[in-house]
């Protein structure tokens, strides 16, 4: 398994594993043309991981500043795993290079945020050494 950043030959792979994260039946018309926006953003990366050339995971880091700090934060969105490749430790890869890219950015801190019911996931996310607080959870960077 490797994980890397995406690119264009991602996107195909990406796009039918996005339903499973979003609880969405169907993508907006528009789900390629912003993935691939992201892909080519500076305040955006997109990661997957893959096997043999198929995308099992991915997940998107948005880098943003705001008025209170010289470094940005990261916000940690949409880290998926296709249903049928769970268990294997990619979550927790896709999770591992995300914090290392937020790092590398020099964040001071990475963000984001899950449904209430995801419990699960939650204690996967405390377990990497995020930190509940109030509605986010946080890891200082």
């Amino acid at each position: 398994m490797e994980i890397t950043l995406a690119a264009y030959d991602d996107v195909a792979g990406i796009l039918p594993l996005l339903p499973q994260i979003y609880r969405v039946s169907e993508l907006p018309p528009e789900a390629k043309q912003t993935l691939e926006q992201q892909i080519d953003s500076d305040n955006c990366d997109v990661v997957v991981a893959k096997e043999n050339g198929k995308v099992l995971g991915a997940g998107t880091i948005f880098y943003l500043k705001n008025a209170g700090h010289t470094s940005p934060f990261a916000f940690l969105e949409g880290i998926v795993v296709d249903d049928a490749a769970r268990g294997k430790g990619i979550g927790t890869a896709l999770s591992k290079k995300a914090i290392e890219l937020a790092k590398a950015k020099g964040c001071y801190k990475m963000i984001f945020t899950s449904g209430m019911d995801r419990e699960k996931i939650h204690k996967f996310y405390e377990e990497l050494g995020f930190k509940k607080w109030g509605f986010e959870f946080r890891m200082d960077l």
